[in-house]
């Protein structure tokens, strides 16, 4: 799925293949080196351009290339060497017109949505399940902490209650109701 992600994707360069009963058996991708999104080292004059430039990135895999990431955070968002974001960890990727059955939409507990909730991560990710996890991460950008990390022991309660991150914590109200109306559409009440 990387490649067909186009520029919203890391570029992979290599395939990784090993042998397995006398067959070439592909393991993995090698990516161009670049650098981790560290939200705690990210100063506020930033935080307006880099939520931008994650907005933008959704929004061009969405409409663009026509696909669904699966496992948005921001683990997955890389820095490249000219400054915009791009994304990797394609696992849960899916065209957004594949059918649901081909997909087995895999995704990191705490990025669950509350439309998809606990039981239903077999289920293929949507493009509402990308635009919740990026609410996630640019909550996380602005608050400098890993969205719902203390609630993972109770995490399939917090699906089913639909609830989500402590919206307060975010100052500038601007961003506080942009991020609201990401939640919302992935189902969390808010």
């Amino acid at each position: 799925m990387m490649p067909k992600a186009g520029d919203c994707a890391v570029r992979a360069v290599a395939r990784v293949v090993a042998m397995e009963n006398g067959w070439p058996v592909m393991k993995g991708l090698l990516m161009e080196l670049q650098a981790p999104l560290d939200i705690q080292s990210v100063k506020e004059h930033e935080k307006v351009a880099i939520k931008d430039d994650m907005i933008q990135l959704i929004s061009t895999l969405h409409m663009e290339y026509q696909m669904v990431h699966g496992d948005i955070n921001q683990l997955n968002m890389l820095r490249c060497s000219n400054g915009k974001l791009r994304l990797c960890d394609f696992d849960s990727a899916r065209p957004i017109d594949e059918a649901p059955e081909a997909c087995e939409g895999l995704c990191t507990d705490q990025y669950l949505t509350p439309n998809r909730d606990f039981f239903q991560r077999g289920t293929p990710p949507t493009p509402s399940d990308d635009i919740y996890t990026l609410g996630l991460s640019i909550w996380e950008l602005y608050v400098g902490k890993q969205a719902l990390i203390e609630e993972l022991d109770n995490i399939e309660k917090v699906l089913k209650e639909r609830r989500t991150v402590d919206l307060t914590e975010v100052e500038d109200q601007d961003v506080r109701e942009l991020i609201r109306g990401f939640l919302r559409q992935g189902g969390a009440l808010v």
